[in-house]
């Protein structure tokens, strides 16, 4: 439950961020066996999908997430449908989700029904969206979606520079349970060390020496 609601939390602060980028939909979601699973989708955001959503990557797609960096697209020419929008639209983004310089997550998708052209201050914007993604993305279809609820919190805090005594008071638990908590994360998510933590936490990466 607290993945469903975090995710629209993330969709619904997601849609207020592109209003400042000319578009007519959007998609975000995370990578899982070579697939997108969508996780946000502009056009059906009404209809919250019982099962998970999976989407083929395009052409475009894989290179973005092989370069590692954005993609823009613009063309003059005239939309001819709307069976495949990726390949019809005129204008396109295509944004890793991701830590920089680290293997993405997933993927944004931001696209225009009519002709534009991206700037690259829309694109540089779009692309910084796709930064603050990393951690809802990681939740669900990343290696945090390995973890529980309340193991979640856990490496959260400890990615933030928490020992197990301040875990213990955060979660109001005995100190031996926070430990076991604190093994338990690092063994679903094969880490060695509490400092690995901190690339899937791209805003909690404050670990302090002594807790290595």
């Amino acid at each position: 439950m607290a993945n469903l609601i975090d995710t629209e939390k993330t969709r619904k602060h997601l849609a207020l961020a592109l209003e400042v980028v000319h578009h007519d939909r959007w998609i975000f979601g995370g990578l899982r066996d070579g697939r997108l699973r969508v996780m946000g989708d502009s056009e059906t955001e009404r209809e919250a999908p019982v099962q998970p959503i999976f989407m083929e990557l395009s052409h475009l797609s894989r290179r973005c997430l092989f370069e590692r960096h954005p993609i823009a697209v613009s063309s003059v020419v005239d939309p001819i449908g709307y069976d495949d929008w990726e390949r019809d639209w005129p204008a396109l983004i295509y944004v890793p989700i991701g830590v920089p310089k680290t293997r993405p997550v997933g993927l944004l998708i931001v696209g225009c029904s009519k002709e534009h052209w991206y700037t690259q201050d829309e694109i540089d914007y779009v692309a910084a969206i796709g930064v603050t993604l990393t951690a809802p993305v990681s939740s669900v279809t990343g290696p945090l979606g390995r973890l529980s609820v309340e193991e979640r919190h856990v490496a959260q805090l400890l990615a933030e520079g928490l020992s197990d005594v301040e875990v213990a008071k955060a979660l109001a638990v005995q100190a031996e349970a926070a430990g076991a908590l604190a093994d338990s994360v690092l063994r679903k998510l094969s880490l060695h060390s509490r400092f690995d933590l901190r690339d899937l936490f791209p805003y909690h990466s404050r670990i302090r020496p002594h807790l290595l």
